[in-house]
C-alpha cells in the first residue's frame, strides 16, 4: 500500500499550482483531515478543478480521472472538485468533494445492489461485499463499511480524528494552498524519526517543467531536528521526495525545506 500511494504522489505532483495563500481552516485538507483517523498513515489531497483548467497537465487529469474511476465505478467525474486517500494501516478511503447529482449516483448504486440505509443521519449504501458509500453534505466518502462508519462518527464529533493529532495539526497549518498537499504520519520516512510531516508542490513558472517544492518535517524535540540537520540534510531530503536543489532550515522542532521537482 505504501508503494502505491507514494508512486500516485508522484504522478500527481505535476498537479501543482502557483497558488501561495495559506490554507485555511476550510479548506479540503482540513476537511479530510477531519474525516480521517487520528493514527492516519497518509493523507493525500487533489484540486482537479484547478488540474483540468490547465492544459500543460491533461494527461495526469487523465490519470487521476482513471484512478478515480475504477475506484469510485461509472460516476461523473466531471463533478469533482478534489479528491483524497486516506490511507491507514489497514485500507484506503477514498473522498470526493464536487456538485455531485446524487440521483445519478443513487441509480449506479442500485444498478450494482447496494442498499440504501442510514447511519447517526447520514445516507449510507452497503454491499454484500462489506463496501460503504456514504453522503456527508456534497462528499462522498467510500471504503469498507466500518471504516466509512468510522468517518461519520468522526464528522459527528463523536471520535477523535487526524485534525485532533497535534504534530499532524501542526504541519497542515503551515502548508500555503496548492493542488496537492500531503500530510503524513511517523512510519512514512525513512531518513527521519519525525512526529509527522507535510508536502506541497506548486509551479510558479508554467512550461519550464520545474515544480516548486514545499515540506515540513516535525521531530519530538529542537535536539533531534537538529541532530537531522547535521546529517546530510540536503542529500536524505533529496532522496526521501525526489527534489533536487534542497535547502533546509531548523526553526524549534521544525525543519522546513524548499527545492525543485
Amino acid at each position: 500500500m505504501k508503494v502505491r500511494i507514494l508512486s500516485m504522489l508522484i504522478v500527481l505532483a505535476v498537479l501543482a499550482s502557483s497558488i501561495t495563500a495559506c490554507i485555511g481552516t476550510d479548506s479540503f485538507l482540513v476537511k479530510v483531515m477531519k474525516l480521517a483517523p487520528q493514527d492516519t498513515y497518509m493523507i493525500t489531497c487533489v484540486n482537479l478543478q484547478t488540474a483540468v483548467e490547465d492544459p500543460e497537465f491533461n494527461y495526469v487529469y487523465d490519470y487521476m480521472i482513471d484512478e478515480l474511476t475504477y475506484t469510485m465505478g461509472d460516476i461523473d467525474v466531471s463533478d469533482v472538485t478534489d479528491a483524497a486517500i486516506i490511507e491507514t494501516d489497514f485500507d484506503y478511503i477514498y473522498i470526493l468533494m464536487g456538485n455531485f447529482d446524487l440521483r445519478d449516483i443513487r441509480d449506479y448504486l442500485t444498478e450494482l445492489e447496494f442498499v440504501d440505509g442510514e447511519y447517526k443521519e447520514v445516507e449510507i449504501w452497503t454491499d454484500d461485499y462489506d463496501y460503504a458509500v456514504a453522503f456527508i453534505g456534497n462528499t462522498i466518502v467510500a471504503g469498507d463499511t466500518d471504516t466509512v462508519e468510522a468517518c461519520i462518527r468522526r464528522h459527528k464529533n463523536e471520535q477523535s480524528s487526524a485534525y485532533d493529532n497535534v504534530d499532524m495539526k501542526s504541519v497542515a497549518d503551515k502548508m500555503p494552498a496548492a493542488v496537492v498537499h500531503v500530510v503524513f504520519g511517523p512510519d512514512v520516512t525513512y531518513n527521519f524519526e519525525v512526529l509527522s510531516g507535510g508536502l506541497c508542490l506548486r509551479n510558479s513558472t508554467s512550461g519550464d517543467d520545474v515544480l516548486d517544492a514545499s515540506g515540513w518535517l516535525k521531530f519530538d524535540s529542537a535536539m533531534s531536528a537538529e541532530d537531522a540537520m547535521i546529517e546530510d540534510i540536503e542529500d536524505n531530503l533529496g532522496w526521501e521526495f525526489g527534489i533536487t536543489d534542497v535547502e533546509a532550515r531548523q526553526s524549534g522542532q521544525f525543519i522546513e525545506f524548499t527545492g525543485d521537482m
